[in-house]
């Protein structure tokens, strides 16, 4: 993502789409330090309960996702974060 956004500074360059396991403490740097990467995540969260996501096989809690939220508002404040989600998947209840 570096080497991307430094081929042409004047360029708007955005990570779009990633996996959570995406998102090392180095990408967020990335991020935050240069101007032309969009302060933008769009960070698929697929359903907001863990044992959905272990039956997704999503490869991720509810937990570290949140985590990884936190890390992102505190390494780049003011990034706008969107995401999409997933309902009614196979044996999900009403109540996850």
């Amino acid at each position: 993502l570096d080497r991307v956004a430094a081929i042409a500074p004047e360029m708007r360059v955005r990570f779009t789409s990633p996996h959570p396991k995406d998102f090392p403490d180095e990408v967020l740097d990335v991020i935050a330090r240069r101007p032309n990467v969009c302060k933008c995540l769009h960070m698929p969260a697929q359903s907001g309960n863990t044992r959905t996501l272990e039956n997704m096989a999503r490869g991720y809690t509810r937990e570290a996702y949140l985590n990884l939220i936190d890390r992102v508002k505190a390494k780049i404040p003011g990034c706008a974060i969107t995401t999409d989600i997933i309902v009614g998947f196979c044996g999900e209840t009403e109540e996850e």
